[in-house]
């Protein structure tokens, strides 16, 4: 058995583009600190995610494709049924408001990163996700409340 302490498991789930990109360049930091694993639509695997990272695929939703949040909800079930991590990070779009409604019922902690692209209000999935998550931040400052959005900075 290793003497190395086995680190907590962390689930980093987003949608394609800039979610993607702000949610990789966030668990980079976090790479160090926790065993992250990470969902996304297969469309944004490539062979440097399959290699070096633990990646799980979920289909993509939007607001236009509410019958496929079924198909989703169950992928990202699976993974947390499977993976038993101890706290969701999501960017966002629907498969992390997903990840995070399911990850609050199971207990697990969960931290919602609204997409720098929301300037003017709370995204839509980010409306959504904010019912349930522990932490919800927000990348503009004039969009927290100080209570329960909160604005740390941004990450892009």
């Amino acid at each position: 058995m290793s003497d190395t302490p086995k680190l907590p498991k962390l689930l980093a789930i987003s949608s394609p583009g800039g979610h993607w990109i702000q949610l990789t360049r966030l668990s980079a930091e976090l790479e160090a600190r926790y065993q992250v694993v990470y969902a996304m639509p297969a469309a944004l695997f490539t062979e440097r995610n399959r290699s070096e990272r633990k990646v799980y695929s979920v289909m993509d939703v939007s607001a236009d494709d509410k019958w496929r949040l079924i198909p989703c909800a169950l992928q990202v079930l699976y993974i947390l049924l499977k993976e038993r991590p101890k706290a969701i990070l999501s960017t966002g779009a629907a498969p992390g408001a997903v990840a995070i409604w399911l990850g609050s019922f199971l207990g697990i902690r969960t931290i919602w990163v609204d997409s720098i692209a929301n300037v003017k209000q709370i995204s839509r999935a980010g409306k959504l996700a904010k019912k349930r998550a522990d932490v919800f931040l927000t990348q503009w400052e004039h969009l927290s409340n100080g209570q329960d959005i909160l604005f740390k900075g941004a990450v892009l």
